[in-house]
């Protein structure tokens, strides 16, 4: 009867046990994702990182309130300090947990660096008001709490807050004179007072200075970002039409060749050349002959795919890499990106705008400017043929055959 017992209660046990463990990764999956450092987000990243300085500070003041209260200068006892204590760590935790989990972009404020320095200056008021015969030292603290007002705030916030203080100070020299006369000397604590009004607007002044800076050297930065982002644009894309430009297109040819290389799939290069675009430009100017350069480029654009590369090869010339594809499949492309252009409306020219095209398929171990000679051959033909056609380039292989035979 006995083992019969203990094994019901066993199983219960081990029941109990596996709905616990069930449960348990919920709480630990949810609690570091609470506190997670935002390490892919650098605005967060700085945010948390001054977060948890400002908990480093108040902890150090933290353990100066407990050491006073072991040699007794403070009026309360260790258990009811102990808390205070944990209600001033959760709220830092809290403020912590916002940054890592993204709730502080909700606000005006995402650092939240104005409600951080209020709470900390009530706390400070609170170890002001407890505290005894050191009272004076502490103002010393509130240097380091405006210290953190350098990241963000305003110079109207800096004054803000400085009143702030202030206010709060002579609220707590109030209620000490009122409740605990024994333990003040007013007179001490208004000079204290008049110091700290003495200090604290400087201390802003310089502060809003720095924060200002900053905030300069942000904008600048910002500006520079912007402009090396415009230069390596113009660095690798054509001024005129908007598309890669000839250094930037034979990059990506090579790094195809490289890829192809390794995984042996097949690619192709095929050459433009706008029909008669000396005519234009003769006939017309250089400014329709520029319009006809971007429409067309335009024109291309829109039918090639996603996963091909459409460059600027050298005035009306251009080029374009179609990867994952043989030439037959490639020809195709090109025949309906031909007729596109043919049916494309150029009004400036108030005619028909063609272009001859000579595509070449990458044999493997060939060099770029081989393949490249052999797009060229195939532009030629297509030129010498009537224009407005697409001609595909013989290989190395098929070239080598004609010559035996022509011997």
């Amino acid at each position: 009867m006995l083992n019969h017992w203990f094994r019901q209660a066993d199983n219960v046990c081990y029941s109990n046990a596996i709905l616990l463990l069930q449960r348990m990764p919920l709480s630990m999956h949810f609690f570091p994702a609470l506190f997670r450092f935002p390490k892919d987000d650098p605005a967060q990243a700085t945010r948390a990182r001054h977060t948890l300085m400002s908990s480093v500070s108040a902890l150090t003041v933290s353990s100066f309130t407990l050491y006073c209260t072991h040699i007794g200068l403070f009026r309360m006892s260790v258990a009811s300090l102990t808390g205070f204590l944990t209600l001033a760590f959760i709220i830092h935790a809290l403020f912590y947990a916002a940054i890592c989990t993204g709730w502080n972009r909700r606000l005006a404020d995402p650092s939240m660096t104005m409600v951080q320095i209020i709470n900390s200056i009530l706390w400070m008021m609170f170890v002001l008001y407890f505290i005894d015969q050191v009272r004076g030292a502490v103002l010393v603290l509130f240097m380091i709490i405006f210290v953190f007002g350098i990241f963000r705030l305003r110079l109207a916030q800096f004054v803000g807050a400085a009143l702030f203080t202030l206010l709060s100070y002579a609220l707590v020299i109030a209620l000490l004179a009122y409740n605990q006369p024994q333990s003040i000397n007013v007179k001490i604590e208004l000079l204290q007072w008049v110091l700290l009004a003495m200090v604290l607007p400087w201390f802003a002044l310089i502060g809003a200075y720095i924060s200002n800076i900053r905030s300069a050297l942000r904008h600048k930065n910002k500006e520079l970002e912007t402009a090396l982002a415009t230069i390596e644009h113009l660095a690798s894309h054509d001024e005129l039409t908007g598309i890669a430009n000839r250094r930037c297109f034979l990059d990506a040819l090579r790094r195809e060749q490289a890829r192809v290389d390794r995984e042996a799939q097949p690619f192709c290069l095929a050459l433009f050349d706008l029909d008669f675009f000396k005519a234009i430009n003769d006939l017309h100017g250089h400014s329709a002959g520029d319009k006809v350069l971007r429409t067309f480029a335009e024109c291309v654009q829109k039918e090639v795919r996603k996963s091909d590369y459409f460059g600027r090869y050298g005035g009306e010339e251009f080029a374009l890499l179609i990867v994952d594809a043989e030439i037959a499949l490639a020809s195709s492309i090109l025949e309906r990106i031909r007729t596109g252009i043919e049916e494309q409306a150029f009004p400036l020219v108030n005619r028909k705008v063609t272009a001859s095209i000579g595509v070449a398929q990458y044999q493997p171990g060939e060099t770029i400017s081989n393949l490249i000679n052999r797009a060229d051959q195939a532009l030629y033909a297509a030129k010498k043929g009537g224009r407005n056609c697409v001609k595909q380039a013989i290989d190395d292989t098929e070239e080598a055959g004609v010559i035996m035979a022509l011997h």
